[in-house]
């Protein structure tokens, strides 16, 4: 698939000037100390902008500030015994980190249950927390929260001492007006918006090596987040970057990075009857996906594969959980001397087994191409003025929920080939979602359409009908190529 190659400065001024403090320097959080703590690109961002606000790379006396600021803050893992210790002693301590809260609903219990907090980075799984913050802070009943979260050890209504939040003060953004980004983005070319999408990913759109097909593949990382059920697969060698943003942009996203899949991970505990990831995270990325190991693979392969086909699944004679969470697999694959993959016929094989069945296959928008995209480097990181990463979270998130862009992509969509039910419903819903990054104002004309949102979903789904159509020959009833038009 080919691509223009059009360059634009970035223009920082245009981006400060448009977004003011929603905006960052995305030089700021890599000179900082917060990456190596573990702390999340959306949460560093918003720290840095109440401790050592400003531009450029941090000088010597705000690393200092930061440093001290992350010794106070942010235990160490063989902190834990002491914090603990401190609190027994009668003091108050204030940490930065992510807090979930959990309700366990007791059988023939005459008291109403009361809410739990965890706290995973000093491992305390049952703080007591209040109703009142809770219910100010909803999130907290799902991913959780990253926040500023005091504590005191003190004795519960029945005289027995326990670990409780007594304040919490959440790291960020909850809310957005979609209506005022919309008019925002009309303040761009669209050549300076996919820059500024690009940047606010994290990645240096004035980098040599980015063309426009790498930036638009980079893009569709995007997809899962401004589309409901949106499920895609990233094929591509090591170290193009692919779990980096997911990482990094909002704890809506959970990343499974290798290791063992149970269904009672993904989909519900039979046991203790918690609901699983897909059922509690926006956008599930199972990383490294060749070397994920399964006890008993048909045990995942059917629940997934119903919950892929309509959003919700049955575990254990459970009621149905519904969810709008996105899939994403990813995975490495071998490329030849031309930096092609090898195995062209089926990009599977070397997947487990189950990943090359058709019927699991179909139920995917597309496969992102990653071998298109150039191997990451650190002089590809942002270095430009970018939207903060909570903030871009939360638009792409509240971008789901908008139902104009599928309609527009209906509209002005014309199927010229025989394909089938699945193609059709996988290419608009990615055309959706690209005009959803690309045009938030929906201000476009057909031409924009075809050439940054029905090409690209094209390409990305034509990826899954030749796997289809190469392994199994009841895909053959259709023409090999999709083939579409702009209307």
């Amino acid at each position: 698939m080919s691509f223009s190659n059009n360059y634009s400065t970035y223009d920082n001024e245009l981006v400060t000037k448009v977004f003011g403090s929603l905006s960052i320097d995305k030089k700021r959080l890599p000179s900082s100390s917060l990456t190596s703590v573990g702390v999340p690109s959306f949460v560093g961002e918003w720290i840095l902008e109440h401790i050592v606000a400003g531009t450029g790379e941090l000088n010597d006396g705000e690393k200092e500030k930061v440093r001290n600021f992350v010794d106070k803050a942010f235990p160490r893992k063989d902190d834990k015994e002491e914090i603990k210790f401190e609190l027994t002693q009668g003091g108050i301590y204030t940490l930065i980190g992510l807090m979930q809260v959990r309700i366990t609903l007791e059988k023939n219990s005459e008291q109403i249950s009361e809410p739990i907090a965890s706290i995973p980075v000093l491992n305390l799984t049952d703080c007591e927390i209040s109703t009142d913050i809770v219910n100010r802070h909803r999130r907290l009943l799902r991913q959780g929260i990253w926040g500023k979260i005091t504590l005191r050890y003190s004795p519960d209504m029945k005289g027995k001492f326990k670990v409780s939040v007594i304040d919490f003060a959440p790291f960020q953004c909850s809310a957005v007006d979609l209506k005022l980004y919309g008019e925002l983005r009309s303040q761009f070319t669209t050549e300076k918006w996919r820059n500024l999408m690009f940047c606010s990913m994290g990645f240096n759109p004035e980098h040599p090596d980015y063309n426009h097909q790498a930036k638009t593949w980079i893009l569709s990382r995007l997809l899962p987040l401004v589309e409901p059920n949106f499920h895609l697969i990233e094929l591509a060698p090591k170290g193009t970057g692919k779990s980096f943003f997911y990482e990094n942009i909002n704890n809506k996203v959970s990343v499974v990075s290798g290791g063992k899949i149970t269904p009672a991970r993904l989909f519900i505990d039979g046991k203790t009857r918690e609901v699983g990831l897909l059922g509690r995270y926006n956008v599930v990325v199972l990383d490294e996906v060749q070397s994920l190991t399964f006890d008993n693979p048909d045990e995942i392969i059917g629940p997934l594969k119903t919950y892929l086909a309509n959003g919700s699944y049955n575990r254990g004679g459970y009621s149905d959980i519904a969810s709008d969470c996105s899939l994403v697999l990813l995975a490495n694959i071998e490329l030849d001397e031309y930096q092609r993959p090898k195995n062209d016929y089926n990009l599977m094989a070397n997947l487990p087994k189950f990943f090359s069945e058709t019927a699991f296959l179909d139920r995917f928008a597309g496969i992102l191409p990653g071998w298109e995209i150039p191997k990451f480097q650190k002089e590809m990181i942002a270095n430009q003025i970018g939207l903060k990463m909570d903030f871009f979270g939360e638009v792409l998130f509240a971008l789901r929920r908008d139902t104009r862009f599928q309609q527009y992509a209906e509209t002005h969509t014309s199927f010229l080939s025989k394909v089938s039910i699945r193609h059709q419903q996988g290419i608009i819903k990615t055309a959706s979602g690209f005009l959803k990054i690309l045009y938030p104002h929906l201000d476009l004309t057909l031409q924009d359409y075809w050439n940054d949102c029905l090409k690209p979903a094209c390409f990305l789904r034509q990826q899954i009908h030749s796997l289809l159509y190469n392994l199994d020959d009841e895909y053959k009833q259709y023409e090999k190529e999709i083939i579409v038009n702009a209307i």
